[in-house]
């Protein structure tokens, strides 16, 4: 009996001490760029947002910067925004994984940092708002982010008693119709990209989440050697599968691949690198890498390319794929570095022809 009354103290020290045991992290609101956010009230734990400060059009998934704090993990999610294309208000209070994300604090994850595979440490908890009130959790660290959680918020309408006098200004009308009207909150090149291809679906990014079993594939001329490569998938999550060889695993389609590899001559080491976004603008890259950012926001047309009519007419979600990348760097011009690029599955090749490549020396 009494051994049994100790199993059980020490069972109950165990579970507090999980839960008290404090982590550091920052969580963020993210949003697609072309649906921008208003966060009213809301709070991830010991992390609080509100309105002041709460606005968010950084793409669907992009990490932000945030302040850190040192406390434990949240065990709820509690959010009220606005939605500026919607114009509608919407809210939610949900339970959180929280021994799925101390799982992921607590194990790390695999990176390649100058050519060697290092543990690195998750960080971020990343919420993310899309059209109709969809709610995605990631986990993230330093290249590497995992969904951990999907939640529905409901449409809501806001007592007026309730509103304070520094809130009335996201209740004046005609609020969120003009806020769209100003570049800051969508920007020139996005409502460019929206008036040539129309807004995304707002279901869309449910189906971002669908997963295939797919691994990259990238042939590199001989004596040239992969030191990273990031994939960046439709649903959020990026990783780099640093592991050689890379393993089949159930992905969503992606839509950014980056692939740094080296070669050496005369002892002499290298570097190259080849960016891939799924995208008809041939511009792309020319744009975000002048402002030192883009591979992370997915592209506006992404919802009608060549590579989701193919993964949905073509591919089995349950058998082996998989996308290969031929790089040649002997090419004259490199933007014609990736010279053949298709998905692969039991014998049948689709190319893919609807990107926008950048490559080149580093």
């Amino acid at each position: 009996m009494i051994k049994k009354i100790s199993i059980l103290l020490l069972l109950a020290i165990t579970v507090s001490s999980c839960i008290e045991k404090k982590y550091e992290w920052s969580a963020f609101v993210s949003a697609p760029r072309e649906y921008p956010v208003e966060v009213y009230t809301g709070a991830a734990g010991g992390y609080f947002f509100s309105q002041m400060g709460g606005f968010s059009n950084s793409g669907w998934g992009t990490t932000v910067n945030a302040d850190f704090i040192k406390a434990p993990l949240p065990e709820r999610l509690d959010m009220t925004w606005l939605s500026y294309v919607d114009n509608k208000f919407y809210k939610g209070d949900w339970k959180l994984p929280t021994e799925k994300i101390q799982q992921l604090f607590d194990g790390g994850f695999y990176s390649t940092t100058g050519g060697k595979v290092v543990t690195e440490p998750y960080k971020f908890i990343n919420i993310g708002l899309a059209p109709k009130g969809m709610v995605v959790v990631w986990v993230a660290g330093i290249g590497k982010q995992v969904e951990v959680a999907r939640f529905q918020a409901n449409e809501i309408i806001i007592d007026p008693k309730l509103i304070t006098e520094d809130e009335k200004y996201m209740f004046e009308k005609d609020y969120a119709k003009d806020m769209l009207t100003y570049d800051g909150t969508i920007s020139k090149d996005v409502r460019k990209l929206i008036k040539q291809y129309g807004y995304p679906s707002p279901e869309v990014y449910e189906e971002y989440r669908e997963k295939y079993l797919w691994k990259p594939k990238v042939i590199l001329p001989e004596g040239n050697k992969i030191t990273s490569l990031y994939v960046r998938m439709s649903n959020g999550e990026t990783e780099d599968p640093c592991d050689r060889p890379i393993e089949q695993q159930y992905r969503a389609i992606p839509f950014c691949f980056e692939i740094f590899w080296t070669i050496s001559n005369d002892k002499k080491e290298q570097r190259f690198v080849s960016r891939i976004s799924f995208t008809n603008d041939k511009e792309h890259w020319e744009k975000y890498l002048q402002d030192g950012g883009g591979e992370n926001e997915i592209p506006v047309d992404f919802d009608k390319n060549q590579i989701r009519k193919i993964f949905k007419e073509h591919i089995d979600k349950n058998k082996p794929a998989e996308i290969v990348i031929k790089i040649n760097s002997n090419e004259l011009k490199d933007d014609n570095w990736v010279t053949d690029f298709y998905i692969e599955q039991s014998g049948k090749k689709y190319n893919l022809n609807q990107i926008c490549q950048d490559s080149g020396k580093l």
